[in-house]
């Protein structure tokens, strides 16, 4: 299943404690994308932020990933998960006769 992660910046995250878990986050995260959980990761434009795309076979199992990423667990940062699939309208578009895979 693919799911995308937004990050939520908690109250507790100042500059000095992110500054002290960063490299952390960024170790654990780059073994995630090397171990295919992370697809895609991006830097938001909007604010300073990060927005992964993850493959996990449930919702559970992507919080329980999500959970032992070092600033969810020293309280900096969350994520919002949004599960995806595929674009289901898109069906209406197809021929009634035309058969599909």
């Amino acid at each position: 299943m693919k799911i995308l992660a937004i990050d939520k910046v908690m109250p507790e995250a100042t500059p000095d404690k992110v500054k002290d878990t960063f490299m952390k986050e960024v170790n654990h995260t780059v073994k995630m994308y090397l171990a295919d959980v992370v697809r895609e990761m991006y830097f938001r434009q909007d604010r300073s932020g990060t927005v992964l795309v993850l493959e996990a076979p449930t919702i559970e199992d992507a919080r329980s990933l999500i959970d032992k990423m070092p600033m969810v667990q020293a309280g900096l940062i969350d994520f919002d998960l949004i599960p995806l699939g595929p674009f289901v309208p898109l069906a209406l578009l197809l021929d009634e006769d035309t058969p599909t895979q």
